[in-house]
């Protein structure tokens, strides 16, 4: 049976969230705020802008969750670096973490290849995106799935929470629309949400089902050198079309389908899926 009653979180849990979120959208919107002053006052020339740009938006704000999530976990759980890194890094199962990191990550190209075009770039550049998108969005993972996504769970049914996650996310990159150099700025911020909710609910799904960080950072990153690195961003310059409206709803139920079918299985999950 599903259940319907809602959990209150404990005080240490809310605090946690709150002190989370709060590093999260200061440091990240921060940075972007001085990137935004930066380029309007034309204060530095264009080749030192560049690298201060990728600098303020990897250092920044892509570590913002992770530097926020280690705040929030020194105050209210005593965490150490080394007990910080070895949350990271562990897993519940190494060979389950690599099945889900290998299935979802088919799941997440598949959803790419049916609305996207190949870009014409070598296969062998996955080798190099790869390592930058882990610095430039995959080590978000460390704050979003290692904190918040499961703190929400205890609160809301499992996709509703990762619906959630995934407004607060979107909502949390809304300053990069203001940065002219940004990817971001020639998005539509509702085709980016729906993106933000589908990958949100992805990630969380593989974060339930291994127990481990590091398979939703690799998964994030594995997405970012796909769309974008690889395959076009169409899907993103406008508003959500019928067909990108079916592909996310469509890879939103085969994860938790995923993720349903390895509860019902393991009997592991005791947080509601609705």
């Amino acid at each position: 049976m599903i259940n319907l009653e809602r959990k209150e979180l404990s005080g240490t849990e809310r605090k946690t969230m709150q002190v989370f979120l709060m590093y999260s959208f200061v440091i990240a919107w921060g940075s972007e705020a001085a990137m935004i002053v930066l380029y309007r006052l034309n204060l530095l020339d264009e080749k030192l802008m560049q690298i201060l740009y990728y600098v303020l938006l990897g250092a920044g704000c892509g570590m913002a969750p992770a530097y926020a999530a280690f705040i929030a976990e020194r105050k209210y759980a005593s965490v150490t670096w080394k007990g910080f890194l070895k949350k990271i890094l562990r897993t519940d199962s190494r060979k389950r973490s690599f099945i889900i990191l290998i299935l979802f990550g088919a799941i997440q190209f598949g959803a790419c290849v049916l609305q996207e075009k190949y870009t014409g770039n070598p296969w062998y550049l996955f080798i190099l995106f790869m390592p930058l998108m882990i610095y430039g969005g995959g080590l978000e993972e460390i704050g979003w799935q290692g904190v918040f996504q499961p703190v929400l769970q205890k609160r809301f049914p499992f996709l509703a929470a990762g619906v959630i996650e995934g407004i607060v996310w979107s909502i949390w990159h809304l300053p990069l629309w203001f940065i002219p150099n940004s990817s971001q700025s020639a998005y539509s911020f509702a085709a980016f949400t729906l993106f933000c909710i589908t990958l949100g609910v992805t990630l969380a799904a593989a974060h339930r089902i291994t127990g481990s960080i590091w398979v939703s950072i690799l998964l994030h990153a594995w997405s970012n050198t796909v769309l974008g690195g690889m395959y076009t961003l169409t899907s993103l310059y406008r508003f959500p079309s019928a067909r990108t409206l079916m592909i996310s709803v469509g890879q939103i139920f085969v994860v938790t389908g995923i993720l349903y079918l390895y509860c019902r299985r393991t009997n592991f999950c005791k947080s509601r899926m609705v």
